[in-house]
């Protein structure tokens, strides 16, 4: 009798061990995706308004001061293309600016949970209790072929979304991470496209 309560205990046990060893990476990875979710959505959102910078001023900006404030207040040109009498094939249009729109209204105005205030936190990096990190965001000018390009970066590291995760248990590297952009070459692409 006590050797059966013994081994019925032990099949219990066993039986838990491997619904844990099963469902412990499949937990892991539903909150991973969750998190990097929420990143990719921010690195999208920094990205939208750098761009929209860039198309009015020329250039990026590091200063995420800067971009929250261009969020906020900026505005974005409206313009009327017309063709110039005579010019059937609309090869150099009349270009009128009829009024300006927000950029915020413009970029974000199907996402009412959007707050440009939060721009630069990386979601999930305050677990414990601990204030959020801010993305890394850096731009600069460089040659390319002979002619100065704006190239933008911004990155958030797997240690700092995925705080209190056990990273080294599923073999990922704290240091890597998402990013879009590049500092050698004149793009925004995500590493998660």
């Amino acid at each position: 009798m006590i050797i059966q309560v013994a081994l019925a205990i032990g099949a219990i046990v066993f039986a838990y061990f491997i619904y844990e060893s099963i469902m412990g990476p499949v937990r892991f990875n539903q909150e991973r995706d969750k998190r990097e979710d929420a990143v990719v959505q921010r690195l999208k959102d920094i990205r939208s308004s750098e761009e929209m910078y860039n198309n009015i001023y020329g250039r990026y900006t590091a200063s995420f001061d800067t971009l929250i404030s261009f969020i906020k207040e900026g505005q974005i040109p409206i313009i009327k293309l017309t063709a110039r009498p005579g010019d059937s094939t609309f090869t150099n249009p009349i270009i009128d600016t009829i009024g300006y729109a927000l950029v915020m209204d413009s970029i974000f105005k199907d996402r009412p949970e959007f707050s440009a205030d939060n721009i630069r936190y990386i979601p999930y990096s305050d677990h414990g209790g601990e204030p959020f990190e801010q993305f890394v965001l850096t731009c600069d000018v460089i040659e390319k072929g002979n002619v100065p390009v704006n190239v933008i970066e911004c990155s958030a590291m797997n240690k700092q979304f995925l705080k209190g995760m056990n990273l080294k248990r599923y073999n990922i590297d704290p240091e890597d991470g998402l990013r879009f952009g590049s500092m050698y070459d004149p793009t925004t692409d995500g590493n998660w496209e």
